[in-house]
């Protein structure tokens, strides 16, 4: 029990493994944070698109 516990221990204090979770958390973070804008601003780019297209289409 105390190799098991010992084991536990290093596992705890073992900082190589960090710095890819750290990233990974920055990762997901970024990716919550771009669908929610996309979310928010997908309708204002579609208005802008049909704008741009409608007066595209007068010019032509």
């Amino acid at each position: 029990m105390s190799k098991l516990v010992k084991s536990f221990k290093q596992f705890l204090n073992n900082e190589e493994g960090m710095a890819a979770v750290e990233y990974a958390l920055v990762v997901a973070i970024m990716a919550v944070a771009i669908v929610a804008a996309w979310g928010t601003l997908a309708g204002g780019f579609n208005g802008l698109f049909t704008t741009i297209a409608g007066q595209l289409g007068i010019a032509l």
